[in-house]
């Protein structure tokens, strides 16, 4: 009986988000109805916490400001570097509203298509990347560390799986949790829209494209991932895991 309990919340989860194909896409995900129905859609992503998540206003996604990365000297990562990175932030921002409005009008174009899927993602995972970053220590929930232990066994697994799979692409290694089954799993992407599983929500992300370190670090890699992994906000990670589990269980 309890098993049946838990499968029909899930399913009810899902349907609340309207998940069709990337779990990224936000606005496109609300589903068809009154304003009021689309808020709460959108609050039932973000856990009422605008921290978590891209913002969506209902007309369109907002850039949020970062700034505050360029004067933290404890990060690792230079002023030039974040400056320049948030900047490709801010284009991809500017794409997905615009390929989401073209394609709200009904205007299939060749920007739209691409853009619906490259920019929502480019930008949905920058957002996690920069608010995941913070120079004060913190650790993860107790939530997510047992989630952490029951998918990997350990943390040192979990982390060791994630850095290995940075080393081995060249755009994206991901934590998400898997909507289908309430694990984590780490993946790795070297496109935005690319290789990327569905029904899945990103709770944390590393870039490694080159942009990301090459400023600071050159070709060293390696250096960069470790300096990244030592300044990720786990209390802002487990507080988007837990919004997310608090709907899936």
């Amino acid at each position: 009986m309890e098993t049946k309990t838990k499968q029909i919340s899930r399913r009810a989860f899902l349907t609340g988000l309207g998940v069709t194909g990337a779990a990224l896409g936000l606005s496109a995900c609300c589903p068809m109805g009154s304003l009021d129905h689309k808020t709460k859609a959108i609050d039932l992503v973000h856990g009422n916490d605008a921290n978590l998540f891209p913002v969506y206003d209902g007309t369109a996604y907002s850039k949020k400001d970062f700034s505050r990365l360029t004067q933290d000297t404890n990060l690792g990562l230079s002023p030039e570097n974040i400056s320049h990175h948030l900047g490709l932030y801010a284009k991809y921002v500017d794409k997905v509203n615009q390929s989401e409005a073209e394609m709200r009008a009904g205007e299939i174009t060749e920007f739209g298509m691409k853009n619906l899927a490259f920019s929502l993602n480019g930008m949905a995972l920058h957002d996690i990347y920069f608010s995941n970053m913070n120079s004060t220590k913190s650790k993860a929930s107790k939530a997510l560390a047992k989630a952490i232990n029951e998918s990997y066994g350990s943390f040192d697994s979990y982390y060791r799986n994630l850095t290995n799979i940075a080393t081995q692409v060249k755009g994206w290694s991901i934590t998400a949790l898997n909507l289908l089954n309430g694990k984590l799993i780490n993946y790795g992407t070297e496109d935005h829209s690319a290789n990327f599983p569905n029904f899945v929500m990103p709770i944390l992300a590393l870039d490694v494209y080159e942009h990301a370190y090459t400023t600071d670090f050159g070709t060293d890699k390696n250096k960069y991932i470790d300096t990244f992994t030592e300044i990720i906000d786990w209390d802002l990670v487990s507080r988007r895991y837990d919004a997310m589990m608090m709907q899936y269980s």
